[in-house]
C-alpha cells in the first residue's frame, strides 16, 4: 500500500543536497502481520541512488537464481523436466532465496520489500497472460524489464551525484538512454531466441514426421550447386541422396564455371552410374559456363530446368551427407498450404579429433540448436542455405534466388514471408557437412553470413515498415529480421560508444577539472552476480546444443570471440551499395602451413595489443581517475582485447590442424626405416 504525507503524489522531488544532486522522496506503509494485528508502520525513505543499491542486488540475485532454475528444469530442447505442480514452489522459493541472499549481502531487509512486491506482482501478471512460459521462464522474463528500468534510474542518479561538468553529464545521460533503448528493443528478440529455455507449450512444430506413408507424395526436385569441388566429396553427397526413402524426387547437380574437367567429369559419370543402379533417370548433371550469380545463379538455373511437375524444391550443399529420411520426414509439412519452407540445422562431421574443428563446431551449434528454434516459434524461421525444402510455386513467383545477396539462402525467406507464407525450423539434424579447414576460410564464411543480412535490410527495409506502410508478415518477422540484420552494427556502436564514454570521463579527470570517480561498492557485488549468471546461461546453451565438456565449451567461446573483428567489418561492408564478391569455402585438403598466426590476423592482433596497452594505462593513472574506476576500465578494456586476441589463437589452432592433417596423409615408411618428409 502506498501513502503520501501531505501530497497526493507517490513521488516528489526534494531539494538538492550536498551529498546528492538528484533524489526523490517517497513514503510507503508496510502492512502485513502487523496490519492484521491492527497496527501499521509508515516508513519514510529518500529515493536516492544509495536506496536503489539493495533492489539492484535483489534483481541480480534473482537473475542468477532463475538461470539456475532454468538449467535444472530444461534438460534438453523443448523438454521441461518437472511437473507443473511445482510452480508455486519455484516462484516463492526463488523469491525467498533472492530475498535471503540480498539481505545477507546488503543488510537492508526493509529496502528490499518494494522490489520484492513489484517482482511478485509482475510475475503473477505474466503468469496469467503468458501461459506458454514455464515458471522459471516467467521469472527470467520478469527480471529483465525490471532490471532495465531500475539500472537506468540507478545509472542516471549515479551520474548526477558525481558533479560532472555539464557536457559530461549530457553525454553520459544520452549514452545511458541510448543503451536502455537498444536493450529494450532487443528484449523482443531475446524473448524469441530464448524460447527453448523459457517455454513449455509450443504452437509451431518442434519435431519432424516419422517418415511413414501418407496420402500422397509431392514431386520434389533436389538442387545441388557446386563449383570446383573435390569430386569425391560431391559424389558422397550424391550417394546419400540416392539412398533417400522418399519415392517421388529428382536430383539436379549444377556445376557452374569449373574450368578443370577433372573436377566435374567424374560427377557427370557418377550420375549415370547412380541412374543405372536405381533403374531410373533420377540424377541429372549440368555443367554451365559462363554462369553469373555464383551459387544463387546455379540454383536459378536449376529452377529453369527442373521437372515441370515439381511442387517442392530441396537445397543441399555439395558437402552435406543427408540422412535417408531427409525428404520423407519433411515433405509432409507442406500439406499445410501456408507452409512455404522447412529448414533444418547446419550440422557437421569429423570434428572431434581436432581442437580447431571442435572449437568451430561448438561455436556453430548453440545458434542452430537453441536460438533458431526459438525464432521459429515466433513466425520468423530463417532459411540457411542447405538441408531445406521450399514450395516451388511461390519460390518462382517471388523471382527465385537473389544473385545480388551474399546470403541468398536467408534472403529468400524474407520474400517468402512477405508473400504470406510461413516457415518451419526444426532443431533435428538431417545432414552433416564439412567445417572450413583454415581460419581464413572460417572468417570468409562468417563474412558472408554477416554482410548478407545487412544487405537484406538495406534492400528490403520497406518490407519491414509497420502496417499500413508495408504488407503484414507472419508472427514477429519484421522485428526479428531487423534486429538480426543490425546485430553487427549494434555491436560496433556498443564498442565505440563505450570507448568514447571512458575517454569523455577520463579527460576532465586527468586535466584536473573533475574529481576522481568513486564507484559504489555495490557495483562489484552486482558485477559478480551478473558474471555468474552469464556463466550459467552460457553453460546451459552449450549443454542444450549437445556439448557436455567444459573444455569444449571454452573453445567454442574462443571461436565465437575470434570472429568479432570480421563481424564488424562485414557489418560495415554490407551497408555498401557496391556488389560484394561471393567468396566460396574450399573443401580440398590443405597443405602444411608455416605462416605466423599473428601475420594472418594482423588487424585483430593490433587491436588486441592496443587494448592491452590502454588497459595498463588505466591502472597507471588510477590516482587521478579513482582506483575503482581504473579497475573497471582495466577489466573492460582487457575483455575487449582478449576478444580480438582470440583470433590469433584460433589461427594457431588452424595452422596446427592443417599441419597435422598433412602429416597424416604422408606415406608411411616400412618398419625400421626412417620416413623423411
Amino acid at each position: 500500500m502506498v501513502n503520501s504525507r501531505g501530497d497526493s503524489s507517490t513521488f516528489r522531488r526534494i531539494a538538492l543536497s550536498s551529498e546528492y544532486r538528484f533524489s526523490f522522496r517517497f513514503v510507503f506503509a508496510v502492512q502485513g502481520i502487523g496490519g492484521a494485528c491492527g497496527c501499521s508502520e509508515n516508513i519514510q525513505m529518500d529515493l536516492t541512488r544509495g536506496s536503489l543499491d539493495s533492489p539492484m542486488v535483489f534483481l541480480a540475485a534473482m537473475a542468477l537464481i532463475s538461470s539456475l532454475l532454468i538449467l535444472r528444469t530444461v534438460p534438453a530442447p523443448h523438454e521441461v523436466g518437472r511437473p507443473n505442480s511445482r510452480e508455486s514452489i519455484e516462484l516463492f522459493g526463488s523469491l525467498a532465496a533472492a530475498l535471503f541472499v540480498s539481505t545477507l549481502l546488503t543488510g537492508d531487509f526493509v529496502g528490499l520489500l518494494p522490489v520484492f512486491s513489484v517482482f511478485l506482482a509482475v510475475a503473477a501478471v505474466a503468469r496469467y497472460y503468458i501461459s506458454r512460459l514455464s515458471m522459471p521462464g516467467i521469472l527470467w522474463i520478469t527480471v529483465q524489464p525490471l532490471a532495465l528500468g531500475l539500472s537506468g534510474l540507478w545509472s542516471c542518479m549515479f551520474i548526477l551525484e558525481q558533479n560532472f561538468p555539464l557536457w559530461v553529464e549530457i553525454l553520459s545521460l544520452g549514452g545511458i538512454c541510448a543503451s536502455l533503448l537498444m536493450f529494450g528493443i532487443g528484449f523482443g528478440e531475446r524473448f524469441a531466441r530464448e524460447a527453448v529455455l523459457t517455454h513449455e507449450l509450443w504452437r509451431h512444430p518442434i519435431t519432424a514426421h516419422s517418415g511413414s506413408a501418407y496420402d500422397r507424395q509431392f514431386a520434389i526436385s533436389v538442387h545441388l550447386a557446386c563449383y570446383a569441388e573435390p569430386p569425391e566429396v560431391v559424389m558422397a553427397t550424391m550417394d546419400h541422396l540416392a539412398a533417400q526413402t522418399y519415392g517421388n524426387f529428382e536430383v539436379l547437380i549444377c556445376d557452374n564455371n569449373t574450368k578443370d574437367e577433372a573436377l566435374w567429369r567424374p560427377l557427370e559419370r557418377h550420375c549415370a552410374t547412380l541412374n543405372a543402379r536405381l533403374g531410373t533417370n533420377r540424377f541429372r548433371f549440368f555443367h554451365v559456363a559462363p554462369l553469373r550469380g555464383a551459387k544463387a545463379g546455379a540454383l536459378n538455373f536449376c529452377l529453369g530446368v527442373m521437372a515441370p511437375e515439381t511442387e517442392i524444391v530441396a537445397v543441399i550443399d555439395a558437402d552435406y551427407l543427408a540422412r535417408p529420411g531427409f525428404l520423407s520426414s519433411l515433405a509432409p509439412f507442406f500439406k499445410n498450404a501456408q507452409v512455404g519452407y522447412v529448414q533444418t540445422p547446419h550440422d557437421y562431421r569429423s570434428y572431434a579429433q581436432s581442437t580447431y574443428h571442435s572449437a568451430c563446431y561448438w561455436e556453430y551449434m548453440p545458434n542452430n540448436k537453441v536460438d533458431m528454434p526459438g525464432v521459429s516459434e515466433y513466425g520468423a524461421a530463417f532459411t540457411i542455405g542447405t538441408m531445406c525444402l521450399l514450395r516451388a510455386k511461390p519460390l518462382r513467383d517471388i523471382g527465385g534466388w537473389a544473385e545480388w545477396c551474399l546470403t541468398e539462402d536467408s534472403e529468400v525467406s524474407v520474400r517468402m514471408r512477405a508473400a504470406g507464407y510461413n516457415g518451419v525450423y526444426l532443431g533435428e539434424t538431417f545432414g552433416r557437412g564439412l567445417i572450413p579447414e583454415t581460419f581464413d576460410d572460417y572468417k570468409k564464411q562468417r563474412f558472408r553470413w554477416t554482410a548478407g543480412p545487412v544487405q537484406q535490410l538495406r534492400r528490403h527495409w520497406r518490407l519491414f515498415l509497420p502496417a499500413p506502410f508495408a504488407p503484414p508478415m507472419p508472427g514477429w518477422s519484421k522485428l526479428l529480421e531487423i534486429l538480426r540484420c543490425v546485430a553487427p552494427l549494434q555491436m560496433l556502436i556498443g564498442m565505440v560508444g563505450g570507448l568514447l564514454a571512458f575517454v569523455a570521463m577520463m579527460v576532465p579527470m586527468l586535466a584536473g577539472h573533475m574529481a576522481a570517480i568513486d564507484i559504489p561498492n555495490v557495483s562489484w557485488t552486482i558485477l559478480t552476480l551478473g558474471l555468474a549468471t552469464t556463466v550459467v546461461r552460457t553453460w546451459h546453451r552449450y549443454s542444450l546444443a549437445g556439448c557436455t565438456g567444459f573444455g569444449e565449451m571454452m573453445w567454442g567461446e574462443i571461436a565465437r570471440l575470434s570472429l568479432s573483428y570480421i563481424i564488424l567489418v562485414a557489418g560495415i561492408s554490407g551497408l555498401s551499395s557496391k556488389p560484394l564478391a561471393w567468396r566460396r569455402t574450399p573443401k580440398f585438403a590443405v597443405n602444411s602451413s608455416s605462416e605466423s598466426p599473428f601475420a594472418t590476423t594482423m588487424p585483430e592482433t593490433i587491436l588486441g595489443m592496443v587494448g592491452i596497452i590502454s588497459a595498463i594505462f588505466m591502472l597507471s593513472v588510477a590516482d587521478y581517475i579513482g582506483q575503482e574506476f581504473a579497475w573497471i576500465g582495466f577489466l573492460s578494456l582487457t575483455a575487449v582485447s582478449l576478444r580480438f586476441l582470440c583470433a590469433p589463437l584460433m589461427s594457431a589452432l588452424a595452422i596446427r590442424h592443417v599441419n597435422a592433417q598433412h602429416i597424416a596423409q604422408l606415406p608411411r615408411a616400412p618398419l625400421g626405416v626412417e620416413l623423411r618428409a
